[in-house]
């Protein structure tokens, strides 16, 4: 009677541990891939890809590093979820001259925008940065400094008044000739008249220089003169020690696909405050030269 009964419980026992390993596989489900839908209609301009695949999507952290936190409806959500071309696309220029494509070692995936007449290094990061405010409903704070014209900028709030700009021989000045308002073609001209009066020199007065160390999604760092040149953090990463790595987003001359940048092949690049960065197709840029909007 009594083996009977240490059977019995020993029979329930190794009944309810396998209900138990069971219950616990039945809960231990994959977790869901991100949902990235609802970016995809906060980057108006003319897109080719047939289907949105963010930045984000397109290059996991790498190992043993993890992603910055990001504010919601930020400068750096917002550039983090900027479209890509499908992998392979090439770089090419307005004219369908191809500058890079599948095993070029300094691109790693093209931004899926339209290309215009002069959108450059720089422009391409005017570009983002007016597309982005007007989308968050920051629309007075698009404003840049002028080339050439010490403190004067051209500004989107006076544009909307209907301020166009004039060559008087000296300087370009603005004076209340166009018609007033705030419709995608007439940002489209306020953005060709960014594209042709601004450049690295003026670009360095934009923002304000932060702390290498804080070096933060959204800040660029611009090499003033003629040449010049402009690159984009889009995104960043660190690890448990505090060493960052960095996407790099650029434009070029003449004007191309904006693209992220690659070392051999790796999109992710260490920033070491404590020498200059050296930028594939440029060269160095000076912490220095480091600029936040």
């Amino acid at each position: 009677m009594r083996r009977t009964w240490v059977v019995v419980v020993a029979a329930i026992v190794g009944a309810t541990a396998a209900g138990c390993r069971h219950s616990g596989a039945r809960t231990a489900a994959p977790p869901s891939p991100p949902d990235y839908t609802r970016f995809e209609n906060d980057y108006v301009w003319p897109r080719a890809a047939p289907t949105y695949e963010p930045l984000v999507a397109r290059f996991p952290a790498p190992e043993g590093f993890t992603r910055v936190p990001v504010a919601e409806l930020s400068w750096a959500e917002w550039l983090r979820h900027v479209p890509m071309l499908p992998q392979g696309a090439p770089v090419v220029t307005e004219t369908g001259r191809v500058i890079g494509g599948p095993g070029s070692d300094w691109l790693a995936g093209v931004i899926d925008m339209d290309l215009r007449e002069n959108q450059e290094c720089t422009d391409v990061i005017h570009r983002l940065r007016s597309e982005y405010l007007r989308w968050a409903g920051r629309e007075d704070e698009i404003v840049f400094h002028l080339t050439g014209s010490g403190d004067q900028s051209v500004s989107w709030p006076k544009w909307k008044q209907g301020y166009r700009p004039d060559w008087d021989g000296r300087r370009l000045r603005f004076y209340q000739t166009g018609n007033p308002g705030r419709s995608r073609r007439s940002f489209d001209a306020f953005l060709a008249t960014v594209f042709a009066w601004c450049g690295c020199d003026s670009m360095s007065l934009d923002g304000h220089h932060p702390q290498p160390d804080d070096v933060q999604i959204g800040d660029f760092l611009v090499h003033p003169g003629s040449p010049g040149h402009a690159i984009l953090i889009a995104d960043l990463a660190t690890n448990a020690q505090g060493q960052k790595r960095a996407l790099i987003l650029q434009g070029y001359r003449p004007a191309q696909s904006p693209h992220v940048l690659a070392r051999a092949g790796e999109p992710w690049f260490e920033l070491d405050t404590t020498k200059a960065f050296d930028s594939p197709r440029w060269g160095e840029f000076k912490w220095s030269q480091l600029r936040r909007f």
